[in-house]
């Protein structure tokens, strides 16, 4: 006799069909909610050209993931606040495993030729990238991890040089700043191939759908969330050029 969810079970009763509610055929569909998922999207008959379904559901996974990575980390941020560097950093990883998709699916989009896109984009509206709620997303919580984590430094007594430089002593808290700066990384790599993208189907010196220069793009592509992180390097080398700048052959050239 199995118990699934309070209900007994005998070995007589089909294992296929669905116990959890919903109109669905599978417990599987029902719990993924499949039936409303694959109906956010376009009917044939509405979208102006076949492309315009790959540009929905790269668009639709896209921010399903990006939901996702604000989501675990969020979850590092208060593992962090309570001390707890391990998970902190195992969830970090998780989120940059996850963002690495909608960083890969931004080439989908490049399958677009420039002429179909125009046919799609007419559609749009005002409808731009720039109101992604899920990229918004990684832009508030990004933030708000780094408050932390330099809060944990700060009540430590350390720099983030003591950080890298005690690095076998502080492991724990050293994962952490390499996790962040993978995070930063993949934004700024987000945001590069977002600005190739654009380059590559409606032009460098144009407006998108909002009326934003494609220049923007690139301009915000220079930002980062952790500069310290990106700072301590150039410290570390300077000061082992200093130290050493005739056996290291490289000069105090920045």
């Amino acid at each position: 006799m199995q118990v699934v969810r309070g209900k007994r079970l005998s070995v007589t009763d089909d294992l296929t069909t669905p116990i959890l509610p919903g109109t669905a055929a599978s417990d599987y569909e029902r719990y993924l909610r499949t039936e409303e998922l694959l109906a956010l999207q376009k009917t044939p008959e509405e979208r102006r050209h076949d492309d315009e379904l790959t540009f929905q559901v790269v668009h639709q996974a896209s921010e399903l993931l990006m939901k996702g990575v604000v989501h675990e980390i969020e979850r590092a941020r208060e593992r962090l606040g309570q001390g707890n560097f391990a998970d902190c950093a195992r969830l970090l990883r998780r989120a940059n495993l996850m963002l690495d998709y909608p960083i890969q699916l931004l080439h989908v989009l490049e399958t677009i030729t420039p002429y179909d896109y125009q046919i799609i984009r007419a559609g749009l509206g005002h409808g731009s990238g720039l109101d992604s709620p899920g990229f918004s997303g990684l832009l508030h919580i990004a933030p708000r991890l780094g408050d932390v984590f330099f809060g944990q430094l700060k009540e430590a007594g350390l720099t983030v040089n003591d950080l890298y430089r005690r690095h076998a002593e502080l492991f724990g808290l050293h994962d952490v700043a390499e996790c962040m700066l993978d995070f930063d990384e993949r934004v700024q790599a987000f945001r590069f191939h977002h600005l190739k993208l654009a380059q590559r189907i409606i032009g460098g010196f144009v407006s998108g759908t909002m009326g934003t220069p494609v220049e923007v793009l690139r301009q915000r592509q220079e930002h980062v969330f952790y500069k310290p992180l990106w700072d301590v390097r150039n410290e570390i080398t300077q000061a082992a050029s200093g130290d050493e700048g005739s056996q290291l052959g490289h000069g105090r050239q920045y």
